[in-house]
């Protein structure tokens, strides 16, 4: 689990130190920044996979990814990550990344640590490209020599680092647009659904026929929750596509998913990813504004759905980060759960609620919910 995050310098994140929990309800106004953190995340993982070079022009180059205050300097990730295993570990990563208007980027200083017990083992020590990439018993796992590059870029079997670089890269990113899902999909096997959605049908599918339980869990939620709903399902047809189908209590035919309404497909969507089976899920789940298009009481029976599927995974449930602008999704959270943004003099900051006890005490007294009190203002942002 990512249990704490530090950030300098990457867009309106100028300078961050937060600690992280289970479950992150990230809420303030519009442009305070909770947009600019699931970026960041997305950056790490993006190194992970496509690589420093390109995580950087896929968002238009080091300029437009670099804050653009006063005192700037190098871009900078610390992260702290336990796996939970039988041998519990504790991994600390460091990344600083410099870069100019239009030189090349360089990686500053990279480093990565695991603790096993009471053993500290240094994986990564580079700076500019040189240093050392090592196992946990020192011998060398491999040599980069290239400043523009990440040595979690390289896929070496066998080292140990390789735990971190595919924990990071695995990290699943939502925000699930209608219009997007709305479409016919090929009748193939999906791992997961796409960050907009587009493979929806496809998705469901998948989960309908090889997952059979999961798939009646997300019915029986959908018929006990929407008006009239009997029936859902994904068929193949002849032309190998499949798309989305309702039926629905008093129609005679059924509804194809271009003829659904928006919030029916999102809540839908939102159910598939509780009830994933775990080989289709991630440690980490990102999502975007979930109260889109839905009706206050749905968000609620996803709050409801959502803890007891974390209870039943126990320690096994993903971690989840969402943001939100909905005072009916913040008053179904713990005060624990909620991290507020606000931005100062064009730099974003943060506060944990948790930690100032005239809230709790608010809470206890019950004189006002939890949504209330931020729309209040008396949580901040």
């Amino acid at each position: 689990m990512l249990k704490r995050l530090r950030i300098k310098n990457y867009k309106s994140l100028k300078d961050l130190d937060f600690e992280l929990g289970k479950r992150n309800v990230l809420v303030g106004p519009n442009m305070s920044g909770k947009s600019n953190l699931i970026d960041c995340l997305k950056f790490l993982s993006h190194i992970c996979i496509i690589g420093v070079n390109r995580a950087f022009l896929d968002r238009g180059g080091f300029p437009e990814v670099i804050w653009k205050g006063k005192d700037k300097g190098p871009i900078f990730f610390s992260l702290t990550i336990e796996v939970d295993s039988e041998d519990p570990k504790i991994y600390e990563y460091e990344i600083s990344i410099a870069g100019s208007l239009m030189g090349p980027i360089s990686v500053e200083r990279e480093y990565l640590t695991v603790k096993v017990g009471e053993r500290l083992s240094t994986l990564i020590d580079l700076k500019n490209g040189h240093g050392k990439v090592t196992h946990m018993d020192g011998r060398i796992a491999f040599e980069i020599g290239d400043p523009t590059r990440s040595a979690l870029e390289f896929s070496v079997p066998g080292w140990e680092g390789m735990e971190i670089k595919n924990y990071i890269g695995s990290w699943r990113y939502y925000k699930l647009s209608p219009v997007a899902m709305k479409q016919v999909n090929a009748a193939t096997s999906q791992q997961f659904l796409t960050e907009n959605g587009q493979n929806f049908s496809s998705w469901l599918m998948t989960l309908q026929t090889k997952h059979p339980e999961n798939f009646r869990s997300i019915m029986q939620v959908a018929k006990d929750s929407l008006l009239g709903m009997e029936e859902i399902f994904a068929p193949p047809t002849q032309f190998a596509t499949t798309y989305l189908i309702s039926r629905e209590k008093y129609l005679e035919q059924p509804i194809n998913i271009w003829n659904m309404s928006d919030g029916e497909i999102l809540f839908l969507a939102w159910l598939s990813l509780i009830f994933a089976p775990p080989d289709y899920g991630a440690p980490l789940f990102c999502a975007e504004e979930v109260e889109n298009h839905l009706h206050p009481g749905l968000l609620e029976i996803l709050v409801e759905v959502l803890n007891q599927r974390q209870k039943e995974l126990g320690p096994q449930a993903a971690q989840i980060i969402v943001t939100t602008h909905s005072p009916y999704l913040v008053d179904k959270m713990n005060l624990e759960d909620l991290i507020v943004f606000e931005k100062k003099e064009g730099a974003t900051q943060c506060i944990k609620p948790a930690t100032k006890s005239h809230l709790r005490e608010l809470l206890e007294r019950e004189d006002i919910g939890l949504g209330g009190l931020w729309y209040s203002g008396a949580l901040g942002g």
